[in-house]
């Protein structure tokens, strides 16, 4: 009886050793391969942020993203509201209205597109 309480504990620490050996050394072996991948000239940009995600855990965050968001919300609503102007300007309202529709709808479209082309432009000049 005694002998069993000595050999368990002996027993659950070896199975206990062999399995977290077991995880390092497969943890290891996946880390090595993701950064022989990363060493790899030929992959593209959103390769290479995924590999650098499964190493860290973390996604980088691209400069300016939240004012990038607040522009294409002003964007937006500007595009809207400048549509609105336009179709109350051309339905019996004054002239005037309409002029400053079509001008808030080319704004706001301008707003909308403008956090794309930055992002497009970004990319292209990275892969140069």
């Amino acid at each position: 009886m005694e002998l069993t309480f000595i050999l368990i504990p002996i027993f659950v620490f070896v199975l206990l050793k062999v399995v977290l050996d077991h995880r390092a050394q497969a943890r290891a072996d996946h880390v090595r391969l993701l950064e022989e991948a990363l060493k790899n000239p030929s992959i593209d940009r959103p390769t290479i942020e995924s590999l650098t995600y499964q190493l860290t855990g973390h996604r980088p965050r691209p400069a300016g993203s939240r004012f990038m968001a607040l522009v294409l919300a002003v964007g937006w609503l500007g595009l809207f509201v400048g549509i609105g102007l336009w179709i109350a300007g051309e339905n019996g309202g004054p002239r005037s209205m309409a002029t400053a529709g079509m001008i808030v709808t080319l704004a706001g479209f301008g707003f909308v597109t403008y956090p794309f082309a930055l992002r497009e432009l970004e990319a292209r000049r990275q892969a140069q």
